[in-house]
């Protein structure tokens, strides 16, 4: 038998040894510089213990009130959750062809987006040809258009003898919608209880937080809105005659996951928390439907590859925390048009992290992670109380009404764009690395009729990369001292400016202004940016910066901190105003917008 002894002699963790070396680690700094709070004001701990099991044993059990680690006891291991490709009636692209290659494709569910135009029942009848809905149950975005598209579908479904034996989604929302489409907000429920009773297996309303999040919302107001959706809904089926015991199995969850994994994952298991909190207070137990579809307010149209990148984060945290059904967007889905390539790797993207990466074979994979409990309740608990504050100041649609849900989402976009100007939230191929060998996709016409249009991150930065993508302007890098001294803050400027559309000619550097001011002239640039080190900046910056404005600089900036040197207009520096500089070269050059 073997000596070796492994971990034995290993002390005891505590936290109070942790904080000692942290307060070491930091030299002098406070413990809460190590505190994150993102920008809807949620905020994580630097370190999370076992005191979280207490709150993942009362989460129950997978497939058990209150249906925080999932709404199954055990996954179909065949199939995990349904697969669903949106599809929209009226974008180049979204045909019947389209329609058929998703489903042999592996695509489970149909997701049909009616936000550009509503067809006749012809025309939907011919799109779903040779479908078997019996097999693919039919989920619809009816927001643009409301009763009437419901009518259509509950048309279709009549035409073709179907009733109880399918499943679908109407997905009606009339309190986002009115947001986002500019739709009324009255729905005829008695109607729609007619509809529901005669048709079992159709859910009728959704409570559609992914409409929220790409209208800018937090994460901490999606879940928050999307309780306070469920509680006016309910109450507008009970005025209908429908108790909420039979009206909850109606509604479903509509959620987004982006970039920030655990936060998505955190939210899909707080909202099933929510939803159970919602139901126990009225004296039911009914398991939510949750149908999860990665953020588009998070994809670009400029280097849209990296969407597949950004999708594939956000649909493993939704096939980690035990989803219904999960829409991964194509990564051009923001643009003019799909492609059957960029639809197929949306698709495969799913069928990977189910027959691949096995994520769904187990119930609630991240339960029992200290990090994990914590943020979900942490996350449950903030969003309840912002939901508990709507209620008692009149719910949702009143808040609608004052105009307090527009303004708090303007609010936190103006939050975002402030994170997005800076840097301090980068968007890869977009505000950092950008790729200018490659065009931007054209931009898709924004349905919106409402009180807000579509907010996307990158958007504002798109808008810079097309207006200078005809012309290609030029920016000089007026480096000065040695390459091993300049090309830091050369290789910074010449990424800054690509944001913005603008070309990097990169000087050879030197000590002789004049030499450096002719460079310039020859490259035929109109603006300059001066690269070199603080040491070289004391003694050549200033000659340096009135040599190029005597050479005829249009726009002159310097790469590094603000110092006082005239001629210098603006200044590009890590956690500097990025898209203000940009602006002001584009204003400079003339490149309309």
């Amino acid at each position: 038998m073997s000596t070796l002894e492994l971990g034995t002699n290993m002390p005891a963790a505590n936290r109070e040894a942790w904080l000692e070396a942290v307060d070491a680690a930091l030299r002098g700094k406070s413990l809460d510089s190590l505190i994150s709070t993102d920008l809807g004001g949620f905020t994580r701990q630097p370190l999370y213990t076992q005191d979280a099991m207490a709150q993942a044993n009362a989460a129950g059990l997978p497939g058990f009130a209150p249906y925080t680690r999932g709404a199954r006891a055990v996954n179909d291991k065949f199939l995990p959750w349904q697969i669903a490709q949106r599809l929209t009636p009226g974008r180049k692209g979204s045909d019947q062809k389209a329609l058929m290659t998703d489903l042999n494709g592996g695509v489970s569910a149909i997701m049909l987006d009616f936000s550009q135009q509503l067809p006749t029942l012809a025309q939907l009848d011919a799109l779903l040809n040779d479908v078997m809905l019996d097999i693919a149950p039919l989920s619809a975005n009816l927001a643009a258009h409301g009763m009437q598209a419901a009518e259509l579908i509950v048309s279709l479904r009549e035409k073709r003898g179907l009733a109880s034996e399918i499943t679908g989604f109407l997905n009606l929302d009339p309190l986002s919608a009115h947001v986002r489409y500019g739709t009324t907000r009255d729905i005829d429920m008695s109607r729609l209880v007619s509809i529901g009773q005669s048709h079992d297996g159709l859910r009728l309303m959704t409570a559609s937080g992914a409409t929220w999040h790409d209208l800018g919302a937090s994460v901490v107001q999606e879940l928050a809105w999307v309780a306070a959706s469920i509680t006016e809904y309910l109450r507008q089926f009970d005025a209908a005659g429908l108790t909420p015991e039979a009206a909850l199995p109606k509604i479903t969850i509509n959620l987004a996951t982006d970039g920030d994994f655990f936060a998505s994952l955190a939210k899909i298991r707080a909202g099933r928390l929510m939803f159970a909190n919602i139901a126990a207070n009225l004296g039911c137990e009914t398991a939510p439907q949750i149908h999860v579809e990665t953020s588009l307010r998070a994809m670009s149209d400029v280097d849209p590859w990296v969407n597949i990148l950004r999708a594939t984060v956000s649909g493993m945290a939704a096939g980690i925390a035990g989803v219904d059904m999960m829409t991964i967007a194509a990564c051009t889905a923001t643009s003019a048009s799909d492609n059957e390539l960029t639809r197929r790797i949306a698709r495969n993207t799913q069928i990977i992290l189910q027959e691949e990466s096995h994520i769904g074979q187990v119930a609630d994979a991240a339960g029992g992670s200290w990090y994990v409990e914590s943020l979900t309740q942490d996350l449950a608990e903030q969003a309840w109380a912002v939901f508990q504050r709507l209620e008692a100041d009149g719910g949702l649609a009143q808040a609608l009404t004052k105009g307090e849900i527009n303004q708090a989402i303007v609010a936190q976009r103006a939050a975002y764009d402030r994170a997005i100007d800076n840097r301090s939230l980068p968007l890869v191929g977009v505000s950092e690395f950008p790729n200018l060998d490659e065009a931007p996709l054209a931009a898709a016409v924004d349905a919106s009729d409402g009180s807000l249009d579509g907010f996307r991150l990158a958007a504002r930065y798109e808008a810079l990369r097309r207006a200078a993508q005809a012309s290609k302007p030029k920016a000089f890098m007026a480096c000065i001292g040695s390459m091993a001294s300049f090309t830091p803050r050369l290789n910074f400027a010449a990424n800054l400016y690509a944001v913005g559309g603008v070309h990097a000619v990169a000087g050879a550097g030197g000590t002789d202004v004049e030499a450096i001011a002719s460079e310039f002239s020859k490259s035929t640039a109109k603006i300059a940016v001066i690269c070199g080190s603080d040491d070289d900046y004391e003694t050549l910056a200033q000659p340096l910066a009135a040599a190029l404005r005597k050479a005829g600089v249009l726009h002159l900036a310097l790469a590094g901190k603000p110092r006082a040197i005239d001629e210098v207009e603006d200044y590009c520096f890590a956690g500097g105003p990025a898209y203000e500089l940009l602006r002001n070269i584009h204003t400079k050059l003339g490149l309309a917008e």
